[in-house]
């Protein structure tokens, strides 16, 4: 179950020359009660689902699909290390640290004429569960042992690799993934002011902030 917001957008000069459709869909999810679906309560899901469609009166076709707010944890197998050190770093190199971010995923079809369309049906929102999945399985690993991440940026680059690699028929990914960090506190007290607890009590804070960004395409595609 889903709301979508649409937006159209039209160049007009005497006639229509192009349209651009924009949808966003929030999902809303069934809520259980006493470990049954209930029969007409939901919640808003956190993650937005969003397709752009542009067509132009010659036909020419851009049709981009993606992810919006979507939150992702791992409590260890996270890293910091391999960076330049030079006078702007300040953190040092560390294989043991929680690692957060909130996804921002665009993939573009490699439709660029709409006689390039598929005769049967494509199945867009099916393609979308699948990068979904993907992105999702490719930063957290297995479920048993999990995959370590020297970084932000490496998982990035696995992610959007691992769609090209699994999808053919999309052309080119796009990830944002900021960090979200939760940084360990050291407690004390008078009598033990240097005391810190094993890692177990953390910060959440956006400082330092960085976005973290990239594009990966095949060969041939054209951003």
């Amino acid at each position: 179950m889903g709301f979508l917001w649409i937006s159209l957008r039209a160049a007009i000069s005497g006639q229509v020359s192009e349209a651009t459709v924009t949808i966003v869909e929030r999902p809303w999810d069934r809520v259980t009660v006493d470990g049954k679906p209930h029969s007409h309560g939901f919640k808003v899901g956190v993650e937005k689902h969003s397709t752009e469609v542009i067509v132009k009166k010659s036909g020419s076709l851009l049709i981009n699909s993606g992810i919006q707010g979507y939150s992702l944890l791992k409590t260890t197998q996270s890293g910091f290390e391999g960076f330049v050190t030079d006078r702007y770093r300040l953190l040092p190199d560390t294989r043991e640290r929680i690692v957060a971010t909130e996804v921002t995923a665009w993939w573009r079809y490699p439709f660029e004429h709409v006689s390039q369309l598929p005769s049967k049906p494509f199945c867009f929102t099916q393609r979308y569960q699948d990068v979904k999945r993907v992105l999702t399985e490719t930063f957290f690993g297995p479920a048993d042992v999990g995959v370590y991440s020297p970084s932000v940026q490496n998982t990035l680059y696995l992610m959007a690799k691992e769609v090209l690699t699994r999808f053919p028929d999309i052309s080119s990914v796009q990830l944002r993934m900021p960090n979200l960090h939760f940084l360990p506190v050291n407690l004390g007290s008078k009598e033990t002011p240097l005391v810190k607890f094993a890692d177990d009590v953390y910060l959440p804070t956006d400082e330092p902030h960085g976005t973290i960004e990239a594009t990966l395409s095949r060969p041939m595609s054209k951003l």
